[in-house]
């Protein structure tokens, strides 16, 4: 059957393994809708702790997420599955040409990476994650006010950043692709106030829900909270 089981589909085309709940998985899902990239994705449960068992490392030997495989090819990993989709996608390569654009996603990936997605991760750890595993977790609410206030203080310096453009680097970039699971998951998670109070960056997510591959929604790939509780992935058409 090859390194990827499958349930409902051929071995075919493209899957990834990954999780509702995990924003780089979200990232690669809201890609490969933008690049009418076909995507079928296989639950990886890291409430069930799977990321950590042999077959998994089979597939990803440093337990990287998610992974995708394509034939032969399996390749873990945000960093390595995003431009993987953006070349197999539609359309122009979201890689800027110009120095300046290129330098400008390059930061913003930078600082959602190290400053945003860790305070995320922590908000769905202790309010989403770690109660579904355990039913009795009391979250920690310290934890979840400090990622709060690092959010707001990141969100509030990408608003001045925002004010007058369309996007991170002026064009849609990789930049937008990363920022995008960062509000998404505040909103579903009861902090969309994080966003609504700052004027540009709520444009900028209400102009990157307002997108359309077709007729689809790219944004609408994107779990919801009952989803990510059901550990529902969207398949990509």
């Amino acid at each position: 059957m090859g390194l990827f089981s499958r349930k409902k589909k051929s071995q075919a085309g493209i899957h990834m393994r990954g999780f509702p709940g995990h924003v780089d998985t979200c990232k690669c899902l809201y890609l490969a809708a933008e690049k009418g990239v076909t995507l079928d994705p296989e639950l990886l449960d890291v409430t069930g702790l799977e990321h950590k068992t042999d077959a998994f490392h089979a597939l990803s030997p440093f337990e990287k997420i998610p992974c995708l495989g394509d034939g032969d090819f399996v390749i873990s990993g945000v960093t390595a599955i995003l431009p993987y989709i953006d070349v197999k996608g539609d359309g122009q390569s979201l890689t800027p040409r110009k120095a300046a654009r290129l330098g400008e996603q390059n930061y913003w990936i930078e600082v959602g990476q190290n400053e945003v997605l860790p305070l995320v991760n922590t908000l769905l750890e202790e309010q989403l994650l770690k109660p579904m595993s355990d039913p009795a977790y009391t979250p920690d609410q310290e934890k979840i006010d400090a990622a709060v206030t690092g959010i707001d203080r990141a969100f509030s310096l990408a608003d001045k950043h925002l004010q007058g453009r369309d996007y991170f680097a002026s064009d849609y970039t990789f930049a937008d692709i990363h920022w995008v699971p960062y509000l998404h998951f505040c909103d579903i998670n009861g902090h969309g106030e994080l966003v609504e109070k700052y004027p540009n960056l709520k444009s900028w997510f209400d102009r990157i829900k307002a997108r359309k591959k077709g007729a689809m929604s790219t944004y609408s790939v994107l779990p919801s909270l009952e989803q990510i509780k059901g550990k529902e992935l969207r398949y990509v058409a």
